[in-house]
């Protein structure tokens, strides 16, 4: 009881802001998916994408180039998992329901509660890796 009550207050207190902050993706490729997907819906134009970024804002080519870095990032992810799958590290089911977890929470989540929350969602990887 004790060791879990030390494991959960150490998670707790070097708790990550987001999901993304446990992912590979960098919070720059994090934030250029996030204006990707807000262009693919037509919510902005391409001049208040590149403008939006901090500290001024960005090329066109910048863009682009970290766009392709993080949708290679996730492309190596996804056959990460499939080799570890295959290797028998983790079993498929385990990684579908942490996906479905994961989506469900809300972007507005309350700041406060957000550290438990990725305390247990990393508590529960912890668990699904079986090294």
């Amino acid at each position: 009881m004790l060791n879990t009550l030390l494991y959960y207050t150490f998670v707790l207190n070097s708790a990550p802001d987001t999901v993304a902050d446990l992912s590979s993706l960098t919070r720059v490729q994090i934030e250029t998916l996030k204006i990707h997907i807000a262009l693919s819906r037509h919510e902005i134009k391409m001049r208040e994408a590149l403008e939006s970024r901090k500290n001024g804002g960005i090329s066109r080519g910048t863009y682009y180039r970290i766009l392709a870095q993080a949708k290679k990032n996730i492309k190596r992810s996804l056959f990460t998992v499939a080799a570890a799958a295959q290797l028998g590290l983790l079993k498929t089911e385990d990684v579908q329901r942490l996906i479905s977890s994961v989506s469900m929470i809300p972007d507005g989540v309350d700041a406060g509660k957000l550290p438990e929350i990725l305390a247990l969602v990393n508590a529960v990887a912890d668990r699904i890796v079986m090294l």
